[in-house]
């Protein structure tokens, strides 16, 4: 069977229910501009690298057949018995999504070109069209009363568009300077007496330690900065992620130092250090190089001490529960 039907070869088509309206009239010139943001978000979804855009891009796609279906209606004030329509639940869902989204990225000061990844790209690409749609929207609105909620979730979906463009860029960010600092490490190591199998297993350890460390921090909502030093308490990897305390770079970096130069977890320091204890002064004594308060592990392997992680950010359990799942992780 063909999916041509002729009947729109002079310029009408058909509302539901079979009212024959030009092309050019502005509610087909609304509802096919939500069919168009639709398919631009097909893309955006297909695209997208973090997991929960995904979900909520495919279940905007649906929402936007819902949309459609109700613009191309005779009369927008008559809901059929089986017709499905978006409300305040699923614009609360579009909220909850830019309020998440917008936690995990840096505060913009100035206006930005869209987009710095092609993910973010596309968002930013579907934002536009969402705005579009939503003016001629309002547009029918003048002529035939449109139901508020669907023009206020118009009106949220761009703004959501924008927050999952912003995620997106700045995810590929983080993959963009942990790629560097791969890339660096590689070379300062070139030339060192490890073979470069065991080098490239180092680097993939520190990496995967750092992707660990930042994915715990995000689940319980923590901006951390993760500190990974070698054998010597020589560092080999620091990153601060965005809105974590600046005091938390020289303190994840001492508790990783602390970790390998007493070959213990920071946490169990802290009882030995106090009056009357063994290492207590021991903090002063080494020029402050040391901390006594948890966040701070030892790496093994093969029963030999080859690093030291450290996480600061959090509470004192926090850090210590984004270093454990880091470790545990691997």
């Amino acid at each position: 069977m063909g999916i041509y039907t002729k009947t729109g070869d002079k310029g009408t088509t058909s509302l539901v229910g079979g009212v024959r309206i030009a092309k050019t009239d502005i509610q087909v010139e609304a509802y096919g501009t939500v069919d168009e943001l639709n398919a631009n978000i097909s893309v955006a979804q297909k695209m997208a690298t973090v997991e929960s855009t995904k979900q909520l891009l495919d279940s905007i796609q649906y929402q936007l057949f819902y949309i459609g279906a109700e613009l191309a209606s005779p009369d927008l004030n008559v809901k059929s018995d089986n017709q499905q329509q978006v409300g305040e639940e699923e614009i609360k869902a579009l909220e909850d999504a830019i309020d998440a989204a917008m936690a995990q990225v840096p505060a913009l000061h100035s206006f930005v070109l869209p987009g710095s990844s092609v993910s973010g790209s596309q968002m930013h690409l579907a934002r536009a069209v969402s705005r579009r749609a939503e003016r001629r929207v309002l547009a029918v609105n003048e002529i035939k009363p449109v139901r508020p909620e669907l023009m206020k979730y118009l009106n949220r979906l761009s703004d959501a568009l924008y927050a999952l463009a912003r995620l997106e860029d700045h995810e590929n960010q983080i993959k963009c300077v942990i790629s560097k600092v791969a890339q660096r490490y590689q070379t300062l190591t070139a030339n060192g007496v490890h073979n470069s199998s065991a080098q490239d297993k180092a680097t993939q350890t520190a990496l995967k330690l750092l992707q660990l460390a930042i994915a715990e921090a995000k689940q319980i909502g923590i901006p951390i900065v993760f500190a990974l030093v070698d054998a010597h308490g020589n560092t080999i990897l620091s990153y601060r992620m965005p809105h974590a305390l600046l005091v938390s770079s020289e303190l994840a970096l001492k508790k990783a130092y602390t970790a390998v130069a007493l070959k213990m977890a920071t946490h169990e320091l802290h009882n030995l250090v106090q009056p009357g204890q063994p290492l207590f002064q021991i903090e002063a004594s080494c020029s402050d190089q040391l901390v006594s308060f948890g966040g701070g592990y030892p790496i093994f392997a093969d029963g030999k001490i080859i690093g030291g992680i450290g996480i600061s950010g959090g509470s004192v359990e926090e850090d210590m529960q984004i270093a454990q799942a880091a470790l545990k992780g691997l």
